[in-house]
């Protein structure tokens, strides 16, 4: 596993788009190119979540090669595991963290020792 890359960012729906862009940066320091779309979609669908179900006003998110491929793991103060409800395209919400099941190699989580949990996913070449 390399080093992660990290960054502490606001959970304020306005500052989504600076994830989107360092994910991005991170996706090609890491030679993970052809995985950036679905890491930006991560990334914002994570982030959405800790703020609508932890409250987290900021998040850590954490990028690294592991030997299962790139991963995105996003940090949050909550020790409530995130549910994946069943894919139901008619929804008007709760299907995010589907959809990342589905566009990603894996999708789960960890409690943090310190408190709250990682959620991450497990990026790959046929998520281009």
């Amino acid at each position: 596993m390399c080093e992660p890359h990290t960054i502490e960012i606001s959970t304020d729906p306005e500052h989504l788009h600076a994830a989107r862009q360092w994910i991005a940066k991170t996706c090609a320091m890491l030679n993970a190119e052809p995985c950036t779309y679905v890491a930006q979609l991560a990334v914002t669908e994570l982030i959405e979540n800790a703020r609508q179900h932890a409250g987290d006003e900021t998040v850590t998110v954490r990028a690294y090669v592991a030997d299962c491929g790139p991963v995105l793991e996003v940090l949050d103060s909550s020790p409530v595991m995130p549910m994946v409800r069943e894919l139901d395209l008619l929804a008007e919400s709760g299907r995010g963290l589907a959809v990342v099941q589905e566009v990603s190699k894996a999708l789960g989580w960890n409690s943090l020792a310190g408190g709250g949990k990682a959620v991450f996913v497990v990026l790959g070449p046929d998520d281009a």
